[in-house]
């Protein structure tokens, strides 16, 4: 059903692109989105590695479209990620989504200006991440640090202390040629 759901999202997107663009589809089998948060009395690291993505090229200009669902990240103590759903409030904010048509490709780096969508706040973030091209697959790798009061979380707090603010990202995307 969540596979359905998200055709439904990524097919509209990729549509409305020009057919003269290359399609790139993420393979989700080899990439990876990692959150780590921390507290004051330990430190934790959420994976997720059932993404779905669509990367547009054309003329080293292009389009990025990326979900997750928040459900899928696991921290290892099934705990901790029935908090973070509860504290997320998944049931109404199931995804993160991050989309960019505005993107720069340079030798090994890539920039992406667009809108990261989080627990219901859209808030626009320049990316920057490494890539390479390999054999028929595009590999982008990077992070970046999201300040989660900016999309209106309640920070939890353990033993009267609130973990910190700042989560760091980390990513590996896979794209290959859709054919």
């Amino acid at each position: 059903m969540k596979k359905l759901f998200l055709l439904f999202i990524l097919i509209p997107i990729t549509n409305c692109f020009s057919q003269e663009q290359e399609r790139w589809m993420l393979n989700s089998e080899s990439s990876v989105i990692k959150y780590e948060a921390k507290h004051l009395l330990h430190k934790w690291e959420g994976i997720n590695e059932k993404i779905k993505g669509v990367f547009l090229l054309k003329n080293n200009a292009g389009k990025i479209a990326v979900a997750a669902n928040i459900s899928d990240f696991d921290t290892g103590i099934s705990n901790r990620d029935s908090n973070t759903l509860r504290v997320l409030n998944a049931l109404e904010y199931p995804q993160v989504k991050f989309y960019s048509d505005k993107i720069l490709i340079s030798e090994n780096v890539i920039s992406f200006e667009g809108e990261l969508d989080f627990h219901g706040v859209k808030i626009k973030k320049n990316i920057e991440a490494n890539y390479f091209i390999k054999n028929s697959s595009i590999n982008i790798e990077g992070n970046f640090p999201i300040q989660l009061t900016d999309f209106d979380i309640k920070l939890p707090s353990l033993m009267l202390v609130k973990m910190d603010n700042i989560a760091n990202i980390k990513y590996k995307l896979i794209f290959e040629m859709n054919k």
